[in-house]
């Protein structure tokens, strides 16, 4: 039987939410989080990075950011059986990483509209595209107001042919390690919780 503090445990996920952030209720280390971003991207993802293990990249980061990850899926519909296809559907996505000390609102802006431009330039809108998305992950130190509420209100998004050759659409995640916060856009809120776990994670390490 399980227990009561066992069921707490699994219901807790380890992490406060609030409106377009969570909250660890701890400081983290930069090094770890950054390494806990990039081991978690690496399962799918293809990433490449400027350090140390640049020998092992698969493709040059794109000048101005510290790593980055690539997806690019290609999957098949068929109907009722293999040999009768509809169609191929193709996904995408490009993430950035930044790791900064504490960042400008006008150094946050240029690094949005970098990731922004560079991710949806892989786009090809056909029939068969789906979507292509870009990503922006940035680990400061601190934040100041101006650049919290930059990252809560930015937005990006694009279709191509009123959507009937797909769209592109901007998450936006910053992590603030002294306060132990992370603040998203509301097109990334879908990525609090694998951000939370990931944070998460970096917490039980540093202890």
């Amino acid at each position: 039987m399980i227990s009561l503090d066992e069921i707490k445990k699994k219901a807790d996920p380890g992490f406060k939410t609030g409106p377009g952030c969570i909250y660890m209720g701890h400081p983290l280390k930069r090094d770890l989080v950054f390494e806990n971003f990039i081991r978690s991207y690496s399962v799918y993802y293809d990433v490449s990075r400027n350090d140390r293990d640049t020998e092992n990249n698969k493709f040059e980061v794109t000048e101005g950011f510290d790593a980055e990850a690539r997806f690019d899926s290609k999957s098949e519909q068929y109907f009722l059986i293999k040999a009768a296809k509809v169609a191929d559907i193709h996904s995408a996505e490009y993430v950035y990483f930044s790791s900064l000390k504490e960042p400008t609102l006008d150094e946050l802006k240029k690094l949005d509209e970098k990731a922004w431009e560079c991710g949806i330039a892989h786009a090809a809108p056909g029939p068969d595209h789906k979507n292509t998305d870009a990503v922006l992950i940035v680990i400061a130190d601190k934040l100041d107001d101006e650049v919290r509420e930059f990252v809560k209100k930015t937005k990006h998004s694009r279709n191509y042919r009123f959507a009937l050759h797909g769209y592109s659409n901007f998450r936006l995640v910053a992590v603030e390690l002294n306060t132990g916060k992370a603040y998203f856009n509301r097109q990334a809120r879908i990525l609090m919780k694998l951000v939370g776990n990931i944070l998460k994670e970096e917490k039980e390490i540093s202890k």
